[in-house]
């Protein structure tokens, strides 16, 4: 997509930022209308990675341009393809935040004993990591790479506070007793599609419903994990920055 410079609406991620017209770009403000919403307003990190110290794919401008144009293979972060006076103002903004500020804390934990908590707590059973695993719930080849810690721990502790379109819960009671409980892949006005568990799909006409019930909770349960726990797992969970995830194309729908 083709993004104008001055005098025009800049258009990334459906979010606006207006240039005025003989002004010299502000970055700041390209950055909060535009990347705030993954980031933070300060880059301190949300649904996508803390931009705070160093950067897991450079510190450079030209490895920051990179991530900007052409995005991250299994990541949410996808490409903009930026005019270069856009782009310049929008990676001296990042760095002007990345340096000002302290790098992100060490945290403490072990990651090995982590991966020991993840296969106890059947994690395994809704996540993929690298292929191995379910896939009903989010791929977590990259998670480490995609989400701040904060959020991961927002996340374990009280997975409802966020809950990703794509991952919105909906309860579908047919007319004959049927009860169907999975997450949204698709809906219109007539159908709701739904992937169960068992990592099967299933379309539901909704004039055949009794109820169409959307949750607001999260499928995936609080899990009460505290101290030293906690803190492995969330280890774990933050060193995997591995390849592109493998998860969509597992996603298929499979015969019921």
């Amino acid at each position: 997509m083709k993004i104008a410079t001055l005098g025009t609406v800049l258009l990334l991620c459906g979010f606006t930022a207006k240039a005025q017209p003989d002004t010299k770009l502000n970055g700041e403000e390209i950055f909060l209308s535009n990347c705030a919403i993954c980031h933070g307003m300060d880059g301190t990190g949300g649904r996508g990675p803390n931009l705070l110290g160093s950067l897991r794919h450079g510190d450079q401008d030209s490895d920051i341009a990179n991530v900007i144009q052409n995005g991250v293979p299994g990541s949410s972060m996808s490409a903009f393809g930026l005019e270069d006076d856009v782009l310049a103002a929008l990676v001296k903004h990042i760095q002007t935040l990345r340096r000002g500020a302290p790098a992100p804390a060490v945290h403490g934990g072990d990651a090995i004993a982590g991966e020991a908590l993840y296969r106890t707590h059947g994690c395994a059973g809704c996540h993929r990591i690298g292929g191995q695993g379910s896939t009903f719930g989010p791929d977590l080849t990259r998670i480490g790479a995609q989400r701040s810690y904060e959020y991961l721990k927002t996340s374990i502790l009280n997975p409802s506070a966020d809950v990703p379109p794509e991952y919105e819960t909906v309860v579908v009671e047919t007319r004959d007793g049927k009860r169907f409980r999975g997450v949204r892949v698709n809906e219109d006005s007539f159908s709701v599609q739904l992937r169960l568990p068992d990592e099967s799909f299933v379309s539901l006409d909704k004039a055949a419903a009794a109820k169409v019930i959307y949750e607001k909770s999260s499928f995936m349960p609080a899990y009460r994990l505290e101290g030293r726990d906690l803190e492995n797992l969330l280890a774990c969970l933050s060193s995997l920055g591995g390849g592109a995830a493998q998860g969509e194309a597992a996603r298929q729908p499979k015969p019921r």
